[in-house]
């Protein structure tokens, strides 16, 4: 069965959400992203946060973190809400926030649904136990090799990350789905099925493959993507298993096939998602992160309730036009395009399935 840990139709199990969407109803976010700290103890090359020339227009203050008092305030607020799904990510190394620790035990213990995307550097101890009930933890990590591993991420780990993996993979409960994000690059794109191969001995359940984004992606993958799209497929066939999964989002991503333009106007996903970031601001979703036309608002003086049920977010949610405002290839396309068909829909016909 093929793997549906990253489909695009999971948002339809929210009916109450999809529901409010089609009444034109606020409600909380379905599911919330914290960024807790821009401090990281890597620096890969192609990340957007790491280097303000990724991409333009994104300025990323890299010693903030969220204080302590209004990280409680905020996973206080989430759970009163309603929100379903809480993940911590990056920002920076949400393993090297100064409270993640009690940041997780807050959330275990609220209830909710929570996972993390962590390099992985400093996922032991008392941190690794916490996480051992998470719904997912996903490690970014994209060599079968040390010195590509120190290339990519100037960092020279790789072995102890590894061990962190195999550890982690030993000590999780069953309910827990450990990932790899692997992002496709000049670099390591020959390596794809030994990597695949390594986790899968190491005891990772899934590896996501996306293709390493940059001003010209078409261009930056001309000449490696018939290689990589041949070991991924060598990969499914021969490794794949009911505990182990090839999640290929570079082949057929629309990123490296067509341009950036919109064909529809409305982002539903707004309101399903969002995110709290490292300097105390909600932004519409982690591709607009501390970018000025992304922002939602700031909540230093005031809460993230406060914020999303404003009539200022109200009127910025109901002025947004997607189709002018996001001249990119949007992560949540699919989800989109899917909920634009629901709504959209001639219900004079539903019938006749």
């Amino acid at each position: 069965m093929e793997n549906t840990a990253y489909s695009s139709m999971k948002v339809f199990y929210h009916t109450e959400k999809i529901e409010a969407l089609k009444n034109h109803e606020r409600t909380a976010p379905v599911y919330v992203r914290i960024k807790p700290t821009n401090i990281c103890n890597q620096k890969c090359y192609y990340c957007v946060y790491a280097d303000d020339n990724v991409f333009d227009n994104r300025k990323v203050d890299r010693r903030e973190s969220i204080p302590w008092d209004k990280m409680q305030e905020i996973i206080k607020d989430i759970t009163g809400m309603g929100v379903k799904a809480v993940t911590f990510s990056g920002g920076g190394e949400p393993l090297c926030y100064h409270s993640i620790i009690p940041a997780l035990e807050m959330v275990k213990n609220s209830g909710m649904d929570y996972s993390m995307i962590t390099n992985g550097q400093e996922l032991y101890g008392e941190k690794l136990d916490l996480l051992t009930d998470a719904k997912w933890v996903r490690i970014s990590m994209d060599a079968a090799k040390a010195e590509t591993y120190k290339k990519i991420r100037h960092v020279d780990t790789y072995g102890s990350v590894l061990d962190n993996i195999k550890e982690f993979a030993r000590k999780k409960k069953g309910s827990c789905t450990l990932g790899i994000n692997f992002v496709v690059t000049q670099d390591n794109y020959m390596d794809i099925y030994a990597f695949c191969k390594k986790m899968k001995d190491a005891g990772v359940n899934n590896i996501k493959f996306s293709p390493l984004m940059v001003k010209d992606t078409l261009g930056y993958h001309k000449d490696i993507k018939k290689e990589a799209e041949k070991q991924l497929g060598q990969a499914k066939y021969s490794l794949q298993s009911e505990s182990f999964a090839v999640v290929d989002k570079y082949s057929g991503d629309m990123l490296l096939d067509q341009g950036f333009e919109k064909q529809y106007c409305t982002c539903y996903m707004k309101e399903l998602f969002t995110v709290i970031a490292a300097d105390q601001k909600v932004y519409f979703c982690h591709q607009k992160a501390y970018r000025p036309d992304g922002l939602v608002g700031d909540i230093s003086g005031r809460s993230f309730k406060e914020l999303w049920f404003s009539d200022e977010t109200t009127k910025l949610f109901n002025g947004m036009d997607v189709k002018k405002e996001c001249n990119f290839r949007c992560a949540f396309e699919e989800r989109n395009i899917l909920l634009g068909q629901l709504f959209n829909l001639d219900t004079g016909h539903v019938n006749f399935i």
